[in-house]
């Protein structure tokens, strides 16, 4: 089935088949036997400059247009555009699939012309299995994002507690401030911060995707999940820490021993074949065997997630998720748990499948307590 797409490389699935920045929507077209890139004046240059996919064939879009404008009646020019395209390439007769992100207006325009379009989903199913390129790429990311977690455990080392206060060169240490400080350790590694930060403690690290806010309270966790994209790549990391300044209680050294052994049983469950929901209760029943809750309290997420040019993608690791996992998936593995009266502990690592298990692209330490 042709497949046509109208987005920037904001997009991943554009990003992935032109490998070459576009930040303005262009059209791509793929017939079955060729692939078009539609482009103008701004970027024509630019793409033929760094194309190293020699299937992509370039197309001047501007005399296209012209002929497009023409069209008669109502509609976005967008949505003339693609009809033209599709006309002057044989394709129109054809069910066209488009991505489920792909522009309402000009679907519902291509459609009034009798055009039949296909919601595909996945666009691009080879992102899920990453080739070797790709994995380097995630690790070198995550390597980089290993200074950002340095630079946390530096501040906190060198922190105070001073009474109920965490006080850092003569100032109460904020959320923010280690924020700020992992931002800039990032940024001098070509690391973008494009989807945010958390650090997060107290009442707040017990909810899972809060980004954390005010001072850092002591001997209580602090949840530090960081997922930057490396700018040349395009490839993201995401790993969480979760630390303590101070000392923990009983039960929160009990919490974070079995979130260790959560994960470890986790990703011990990765390999060829297996079922991410399979993957997801090995670490829900880690939880249930010492007393944890799973669903509305306790474990109230998913595993994992997949990783690559977004920063959440499939192949899931969750309690519905039937995605048999295959060599070249690589996917986080980052149980957690989360109770409001006493706060929450994830520790989260980035893993690809092979053909004998699965092999760990994090090799970070886990260190909870920095007194």
């Amino acid at each position: 089935m042709p497949q046509l797409s109208y987005a920037s490389t904001k997009d991943s699935d554009a990003r992935y088949l032109v490998r070459v920045e576009i930040p303005d929507p262009f059209f791509l077209l793929d017939t079955g036997d060729r692939t078009y890139i539609f482009l103008d004046h701004r970027e024509f240059g630019v793409f033929r400059e760094h194309n190293e996919n020699p299937a992509i064939e370039l197309v001047l879009v501007n005399p296209l247009m012209e002929v497009a404008r023409e069209i008669p009646g109502d509609g976005p020019a967008a949505g003339k555009l693609a009809l033209h395209i599709l006309r002057t390439y044989g394709v129109r007769g054809d069910a066209i699939g488009v991505p489920t992100r792909f522009p309402l207006d000009v679907a519902d325009f291509l459609r009034a012309q009798g055009v039949r379009l296909t919601p595909t989903h996945p666009f691009v199913p080879q992102r899920l299995r990453k080739t070797n390129e790709e994995v380097a790429a995630i690790r070198e990311s995550l390597r980089r994002t290993h200074e950002a977690f340095r630079t946390i455990e530096a501040m906190l080392r060198e922190a105070t507690i001073v009474g109920d206060a965490v006080e850092y060169r003569g100032a109460s240490l904020t959320s923010e401030t280690l924020k700020r400080a992992a931002e800039e350790a990032l940024f001098a590694c070509d690391m973008f911060n494009v989807e945010g930060i958390i650090v997060s403690c107290g009442p707040h690290a017990a909810i899972p995707h809060h980004q954390g806010r005010g001072p850092i309270i002591p001997h209580s966790p602090i949840v530090c999940d960081i997922f930057p994209r490396n700018r040349a790549s395009g490839y993201f990391a995401d790993m969480t820490r979760t630390y303590m300044k101070g000392q923990p209680s009983s039960e929160l050294a009990r919490m974070y021993s079995a979130v260790r052994e959560a994960q470890e049983t986790a990703i011990a469950a990765v390999a060829t074949g297996v079922l991410g929901r399979e993957v997801h209760e090995q670490a829900a029943s880690v939880f249930r065997r010492l007393g944890y809750d799973v669903g509305d309290r306790g474990f109230t997420h998913g595993t994992g997630h997949g990783l690559g040019l977004d920063v959440h993608e499939e192949p899931f690791l969750n309690a519905t998720a039937v995605t048999a996992l295959e060599p070249g998936h690589v996917v986080t593995v980052e149980p957690g748990l989360y109770y409001s009266e006493r706060g929450g502990i994830r520790i989260e690592d980035v893993v690809v499948v092979t053909d004998n298990g699965c092999e760990n692209l994090t090799q970070y330490p886990k260190e909870f307590v920095i007194p």
